[in-house]
Parts: C-alpha cells; structure tokens; sequence
C-alpha cells in the first residue's frame, strides 16, 4: 500500500524526534554537525577541518557535560510547570486573574526589569569587549 503525503509527513516527523532525543541523550550537537573533535568522555581542543565560521562553546564540551546540562535543564523545566501547574494551581489561577483584569502593575514591573536587563547587557558586553580586545586583536 503507498504512502499519502501525510503519512510520510508523519514518519519524517516521527524519525525527527527519534533523531533529536538520540543526539539529546548522547551528548552530540543537536543539529548534528560534528565542529570540534570532543567525544561523549573527553572534552575538545581543536575545530575540525571543513568548518567555517564561529564554533560555540558548548561544542568543546564533553558529552557527558552537554547531557548534564540538557537534562539539569529538562528537570528544572519540568518542576517549575508541576509546581505552578499542579501543585499551587489555584494560587496560578488567581494570579493569572489579577493580571488580565488589571494589567498595568505587570507592564510596570516589566517595563522595569527591561531596563535593568538592557543595561546589565551593556555593561557587561562593554566589559567583555575591554577586556578580550588583546586577544581579539
């Protein structure tokens, strides 16, 4: 029997996935380009021929350490949601509430963490320029 455009959508998604969580759990780069010469136990020292551009940080990690990171990060994701989702689910409810019924105490508060944050930005890209410049040079 053949494949409907759909049918071979959802195997392509399916395989996407399968991909994803593959490379996720073995510490791999996500996209599936190989740009450093770590391994999963032993962390990176030199870019691979044939990669042009900027490599990353995190792609000198070792496996082991991007799989830490990743799954730290899933956790932390996933409590936080249990937490407002199941555990304080009325106090989110009310919260959600008071917001949409009166919203300008949220847009200050935002407005204000903007500012802090954009000149937080600032000075510490100032501070990194200042202080990478020999090294860049």
């Amino acid at each position: 029997m053949a494949l409907t455009k759909f049918d071979k959508q959802v195997e392509e998604t399916a395989e996407s996935l399968m991909f994803g969580i593959g490379r996720c759990l073995a510490g791999r780069p996500m996209d599936g380009v190989k740009r450093t010469d770590a391994t999963f136990w032993r962390s990176g020292t030199r870019v691979l021929p044939k990669i042009e551009g900027r490599v990353s940080r995190s792609s000198y990690r070792a496996g082991w350490k991007r799989l830490t990171f990743r799954i730290s990060t899933l956790a932390a994701i996933g409590a936080g949601g249990y937490q407002a989702g199941w555990v304080h689910q009325d106090a989110t409810v009310a919260t959600a509430q008071e917001i949409w019924a009166d919203p300008d105490p949220a847009i200050t508060a935002l407005e204000q963490t903007g500012i802090a944050a954009a000149s937080t930005a600032a000075v510490g890209t100032a501070a990194y320029l200042a202080l990478t410049r020999k090294r860049r040079s």
